[in-house]
């Protein structure tokens, strides 16, 4: 007889696949459509013809990140284009004769951020990490030291990728990088696949934990620099805006999920086995086979450590964080001294998202200086009768909101450059102070928790077959309720005790 878990995940891979399908066969259609629609409302008088045009911009912008009709970077295409020739300029200036005034810094501005190019530095120094092996020799030791139990080797896969998160900016390369030692794991522990309680709680706790060390470190998942980014574009760079000041206000309530997590992940797949010998004879296996650490090596974790403290003392020293990326890069391409050349580097980089955050981030800065989403929003709260709302309960709701909504979502890149700039704007038309409102709620931007779907790196996880949806599904939702109780608890305590609310 089959399996019918197993006709579960096969049922919903199928029907993910129909989605995607739809999606890039009519999702351009669709963004055009919907782009058309909203221009072609009547302009309110209180709106400025530039901020109707920006929203029209936005809602197809919009409808093409969800469906994926186009790659991301072509989107930036077309924002790009829209925003030179169509807009113009924020303030919808003309000339002498009457001729709009374009500006190329308005069309391109935010490819001068310096967030985006931390996400290009920090993937340099990821690259470094993985292809000196350094990543998977530090993960196979954490194995061989705390391996010996289920709950050990759970926890010894989850510490890996939290020390490794950091400089790792993209928990799809996070979670490539666990999957071939988790599966090595698992199978020297006889974990079959869609069967085994261990398998699917190892596998679990390596899709969840890299969504949740994204969101403990500013340089941890791509949306991340990319929030910052639009945060300080708004209220201004400060203290609050370093690398040093995120890990303050997210790592210590990340930690204690993650503690939760493996726990309740053993508690609903308990164990079919008590001690797990295999998996440290497999893990002794592959220490061996890499042989004694090389210079390569020991130059790549001296460069992590370095970054590490440079970006964690940054509120010390004011060096931004960008910068020491930077600094750290050109060591690590430095000949002799080095770890990598660019040629073996170029081929790693996800150009395509850096073009994407560029126009995410041009866009966002263009909907904020003109103010189009503020007058969305005050029209909406007085349609609503709300034109007061306190900020700790409104931000209570938005960060279950915020946590929750990751299901409707095919990538986290694709909802933080929808939803911080409508969080920007609500800080704004409410008269709260940006950084305190939406800076909890870009912490939150990482836990795309829920399915397969929601990021590349839970689909990488999950082709590995030792799960269904159904069970991510079921494990996640209590996750999630978890995680949301105990950023309401941080939100009432440290949050206060740290000065950001």
């Amino acid at each position: 007889m089959a399996n019918p878990n197993l006709n579960v995940g096969t049922n919903a891979k199928t029907n993910t696949s129909a989605i995607e399908e739809w999606g890039r066969r009519y999702g351009l259609i669709a963004a055009i459509f919907v782009g058309l629609a909203i221009w072609a409302m009547p302009t309110p008088v209180t709106m400025t013809l530039t901020q109707h045009k920006l929203l029209a911009i936005f809602g197809g912008a919009v409808v093409a990140w969800i469906t994926i009709g186009i790659n991301f970077a072509v989107s930036t295409f077309f924002v790009v284009t829209l925003l030179y020739f169509w807009v113009g300029n924020p303030e919808g200036k003309v000339d002498k004769v009457g001729q709009l005034i374009r500006s190329a810094d308005f069309a391109v501005g935010g490819f001068a951020s310096a967030s985006l190019w931390l996400l290009v530095t920090g993937f340099v120094l990821s690259i470094a990490m993985t292809k000196s092996g350094v990543a998977k020799r530090l993960a196979l030791q954490m194995m061989r030291v705390l391996g010996r139990t289920p709950a050990g080797a759970i926890y010894a896969s989850m510490l890996a990728n939290f020390i490794i998160a950091p400089l790792t900016p993209s928990n799809t390369a996070r979670t490539a990088a666990m999957l071939p030692i988790v599966e090595g794991i698992a199978e020297a522990y006889k974990a079959k696949p869609g069967q085994s309680n261990f398998g699917k709680a190892l596998m679990l706790a390596s899709t969840f934990t890299s969504n949740i060390t994204g969101s403990a470190f500013l340089t941890g998942t791509i949306p991340n620099p990319v929030a910052i980014g639009m945060i300080a574009a708004a209220a201004g760079a400060s203290i609050y805006t370093t690398w040093s000041y995120w890990a303050l206000a997210a790592l210590p309530t990340n930690i204690l999920i993650l503690a939760i997590t493996g726990w309740l992940l053993l508690k609903m797949y308990p164990s079919e086995v008590k001690a797990l010998p295999g998996g440290v004879d497999y893990i002794k296996k592959e220490l061996l086979s890499m042989g004694p650490m090389s210079g390569r090596e020991k130059r790549a974790i001296l460069y992590f450590v370095l970054a590490l403290v440079l970006w964690s003392t940054d509120a010390l020293h004011k060096f931004n964080s960008t910068m020491v990326a930077f600094f750290v890069s050109m060591l690590i391409f430095t000949p002799r001294i080095g770890v990598l050349d660019w040629k073996e580097t170029e081929k790693s980089l996800p150009w395509e998202l850096f073009v994407y955050f560029g126009g995410v981030l041009t866009l966002s800065d263009a909907l904020m200086k003109t103010k189009a989403f503020e007058w969305i929003i005050k029209a909406i709260l007085g349609a609503l009768g709300l034109k007061s709302v306190a900020l700790m309960p409104l931000l209570i709701i938005l960060i279950g909101f915020s946590i929750f909504s990751h299901v409707i979502w095919s990538t986290t890149t694709a909802m933080t450059g929808v939803m911080i700039p409508i969080y920007i704007g609500l800080a704004k038309t409410l008269g709260f102070d940006i950084v305190a409102f939406v800076m909890p709620l870009a912490i939150m931007m990482a836990y795309a928790l829920f399915l397969p779907f929601n990021t590349m790196g839970n689909i990488i996880m999950f082709g590995a077959g030792y799960y269904t949806v159904t069970e991510q599904l079921k494990s996640s939702i209590v996750l999630g309720l978890i995680i949301w109780g105990l950023w309401i608890v941080t939100a009432f305590t440290w949050w206060q005790w740290i000065g950001l609310l």
